[in-house]
């Protein structure tokens, strides 16, 4: 697999921010199916590269990207989700910092290590769903620790009576 293109992808609640790096292309979408589906035609549109020969690569942000991730592997597009700290820590120190600065900077990332991108491929359904309850109760299980903590503080200087 040859990856001539890569696309990068801020990915947040509602709106996902997408860079070209060959011709520097820049473009907002909201993360929704209907404009995913506008997102991948507007890249296509935008690149001078075969379809085949593209990489979307958007850094892991759980529920957020997780839309993203899904409507990629079911229109079976080659896409990667890297760790937002590879990405930090390969660009070394940056100033500046807002969604456009950050999907050229997965651009860039990626388009330097596209040899060595692999592939995503998204996990069972049922598996997804069960990291997503274990992941819900590690949340769970820290608020408890926290919230017992704060009552063993206050205990001690509550009146007894």
């Amino acid at each position: 697999m040859k990856i001539n293109e890569t696309v990068g992808i801020d990915v947040s609640k509602s709106k996902i921010d997408v860079f070209i790096h060959s011709n520097k292309t820049f473009e907002i979408f909201e993360n929704t199916n209907k404009d995913l589906r506008k997102m991948v035609k507007w890249t296509y549109k935008n690149s001078s590269f075969p379809k085949n020969e593209i990489m979307f690569v958007f850094e892991h942000t759980g529920l957020y990207s997780h839309k993203l991730a899904v409507y990629l592997s079911k229109e079976n597009i080659q896409f990667s989700m890297v760790p937002g700290l590879a990405i930090k820590r390969s660009l070394g120190i940056v100033r500046g910092k807002d969604d456009k600065i950050d999907a050229k900077r997965i651009a860039l990332y990626a388009y330097r290590l596209r040899d060595e991108l692999e592939p995503y491929k998204i996990p069972s359904e049922k598996l997804m769903r069960l990291k997503n309850l274990l992941s819900l109760r590690d949340r769970l299980v820290k608020q408890r620790a926290g919230y017992k903590s704060s009552f063993k503080e206050q205990s001690g200087f509550l009146i007894k009576k």
